[in-house]
């Protein structure tokens, strides 16, 4: 019913879905889990370390940063969490069998979105009449949003691979995440998760049935949808600028996105005093900064931690810079193409979460930041649908 790898992946999972409730605790017990776990996989270390070699550029230039950064020890500390969170999701995406590690994945985040519906905890939202969104455990609904999303395109993978075993017990797991996902992300009112949930939706759906088809056909299609994303990255702040607009519209959002605009607008003033390298991994959130401590008194955040420049590029433009940028958009490109590639030739149900997933997290980084956060939930399942490329999946 729950094999090894579905027992790491559950038991990975709940600590990085709770780490805001268990805080230290969680931490540590993923730090312990990880390298537990390599021992379990010893036999097969050496391969899935050299197929995915690559994607360890992340981590070792956050870990690099250290020479330069304004806070060598923070930026020490995140970075070792980072490459710890990074290894994780590349043990996720090299396990052979791919069905039990969503299963896995189905039950973590069942379980969190129960407790965070029996919790019940509201927030409010600057919408033109006022009103409030479901935020669960936190007090962030954008977070909450987010793990439902993604919890959302889990579920709806596990079901389709039930469908194809035969497995119905797994089956109405999955229908029973896929109801509660969904209630709960229409419940948080988080713009940025429903338009990526979208994103992850199309793609899901555009897929499947491309695993039925010949190669060739595979091929063609996937080669013009390659080529419209490419034509989308040439022209990535136009589009992000619409996607945001279009959000707000429809969403009935403040002009600012809650201020984000002005966030970015701080953010460009910083990226200018240091372009080629930045202030350093994790060296600009931190208490004693007094850049940091004013935008956390502007915007109300009295714990003065677990903020972003919510936009993926401008955070790390603000603490990599622009080489630190070109480092990580190379290595995120080559894992992408290898992903892409590894459909074409042998596609599998797997393959089309692991896409859509990926596609999901790329909506939503124009306002969120995502896949650089040690300890994140969503950073490890970046870096396993990046890794899910390599895998031989028996």
């Amino acid at each position: 019913w729950l094999d090894g790898e579905a027992l790491f992946a559950l038991a990975l999972f709940l600590p990085l879905l709770f780490i805001a409730q268990l805080t230290t605790a969680g931490a540590a017990m993923v730090a312990a889990l990880t390298p537990a776990y390599l021992v379990y996989r010893r036999k097969g270390l050496s391969a899935l370390l050299a197929s995915r070699g690559f994607l360890f550029a992340v981590p070792a230039f956050a870990l690099l940063s250290v020479i330069w950064s304004e806070a060598p020890a923070e930026s020490l500390r995140f970075a070792g969490e980072l490459a710890i969170t990074v290894v994780a999701g590349l043990l996720l995406s090299s396990a052979p069998r791919q069905e039990c590690v969503i299963r896995g994945l189905t039950l973590a985040f069942l379980i969190y979105v129960i407790v965070a519906r029996v919790s019940g905890g509201t927030v409010g939202i600057g919408v033109g009449a006022g009103g409030e969104a479901f935020s669960g455990l936190t007090s962030s609904k954008n977070l909450l949003g987010d793990i439902a999303s993604t919890g959302l395109l889990v579920s709806l993978a596990a079901v389709a691979m039930a469908v194809q075993s035969r497995a119905w017990i797994w089956l109405v797991v999955g229908a029973a995440g896929v109801a509660l996902d969904l209630y709960t992300v229409t419940a948080t009112r988080s713009a940025g998760a429903l338009l990526g949930l979208g994103m992850g939706l199309a793609a899901m759906l555009a897929l499947t049935p491309l695993i039925l088809v010949g190669k060739a056909i595979r091929g063609w299609l996937t080669c013009a949808v390659a080529l419209c994303l490419m034509v989308g990255g040439l022209f990535y702040r136009t589009l992000s600028a619409a996607l945001i607009e279009f959000g707000a519209d429809l969403f009935d959002k403040d002009p600012t996105l809650t201020g984000r605009t002005y966030l970015w607008y701080r953010a460009a003033d910083l990226i200018r005093e240091k372009p080629l390298l930045g202030r350093g991994y994790y060296a600009f959130w931190r208490q004693g900064n007094l850049d940091a401590e004013g935008l956390w008194r502007y915007f109300g955040i009295d714990n003065r931690g677990g903020f972003t420049f919510h936009n993926t590029l401008v955070d790390i433009l603000v603490t990599l810079g622009w080489l630190g940028a070109l480092v990580i958009v190379a290595t995120v490109l080559i894992g992408a193409v290898a992903l892409v590639r590894k459909f074409v030739r042998r596609p599998s149900l797997s393959l089309v979460f692991w896409i859509s997933l990926f596609l999901y997290q790329v909506a939503r980084m124009p306002i969120e930041t995502i896949g650089i956060a040690p300890f994140y939930f969503s950073t490890a399942l970046a870096f396993a649908a990046l890794g899910a490329a390599f895998c031989r999946a028996r």
